[in-house]
């Protein structure tokens, strides 16, 4: 039978290898691995995987931290379906899966990248900010997270909750926030996605007091550029036990985000119109009361 390696990062996507029964797979850091970690307390050969008979195998590779199997070292192991594999830091979870089953993922896999392309004009129809709602609704759908929200500002002082999912309205300069304040704040220095899995191993998150008190298991944090300047973020968090987001999981929050960066651009135009609009004396529009009815309107 057919099984499935899901090796699981503290701060990157979790990587997936589907192995089949009549190859063995080299696991190590070394580029020409079949299963390759990249992690430096994994040994560039570090251990095999093979089939022998109906019945998967584990072997040391002579790596210096070791191999485990559900917390037990060992030399050459045999593999059970749900199995955790430990290679020096990094946590594998092994699976065995049907031909059937492994068919059964892709297609959803390839349904889930194609709905997190739905095109921003789909929602056209809708007002600006209902249209936020429904994105956050499919990233948090497609994502398998719990919540989420959107916030749109052109800086971290200026960013204000527009869109919630499982979450309050609450800005993350308030001591209520019920997200990780210090994913948020890396993200917005760094300008890059921050991605935390089983987040009390990562020492950069784990000391903060908003993720022992608040118990999140997975998170992400996108922030939203346009040019390379802020206008938003999209943050998405889990607080279900052994939540992992994988490298297809960061493409969808990547693919859905980049759909809420230009519907957020437009919110943040059709305010400074607004504004700009309601700042001009009434008798200029004397006139041409539809024209500036129709500008104003929410779309």
């Amino acid at each position: 039978m057919p099984a499935r390696i899901t090796a699981c990062y503290p701060d990157l996507p979790a990587k997936e290898s589907v192995l089949f029964e009549n190859s063995q797979y080299q696991v190590g850091r070394d580029h020409d691995c079949e299963v390759r970690l990249n992690h430096p307390s994994v040994s560039r050969k570090h251990a095999l995987v093979n089939a022998r008979g109906e019945h998967w195998y584990l072997k040391d590779g002579l790596s210096s931290n070791g191999v485990r199997i559900n917390g037990q070292v060992i030399d050459d192991g045999q593999l059970s379906s749900n199995d955790i594999i430990s290679l020096g830091e990094i946590d594998c979870l092994f699976e065995l899966k049907t031909k059937q089953q492994l068919d059964s993922i892709d297609a959803h896999n390839e349904w889930r990248i194609q709905q997190s392309r739905k095109s921003y004009n789909e929602l056209a129809s809708q007002s600006l900010l209902d249209a936020l709602d429904e994105q956050l609704y499919s990233l948090l759908n497609l994502t398998g997270t719990q919540r989420g929200l959107v916030m749109l500002g052109n800086s971290p002082e200026a960013l204000t909750v527009c869109a919630a999912k499982g979450m309050s309205h609450q800005d993350f300069h308030s001591k209520s926030f019920e997200g990780s304040v210090g994913a948020m704040q890396r993200a917005l220095q760094q300008r890059s996605p921050v991605l935390a899995m089983d987040v009390k191993l990562d020492h950069l998150l784990a000391s903060r007091e908003s993720i022992q008190r608040k118990q999140i298991a997975a998170l992400a944090c996108i922030p939203l550029l346009a040019d390379n300047n802020l206008v938003g973020v999209v943050y998405t968090d889990s607080k279900e036990a052994n939540k992992v987001l994988t490298e297809l999981d960061l493409e969808i929050l990547n693919l859905v985000s980049e759909q809420i960066k230009i519907n957020s651009e437009a919110i943040v135009l059709q305010n400074e119109i607004s504004a700009i609009l309601s700042n001009i004396p009434e008798h200029i529009f004397a006139e041409q009361q539809p024209i500036k009815e129709q500008i104003l309107a929410v779309h």
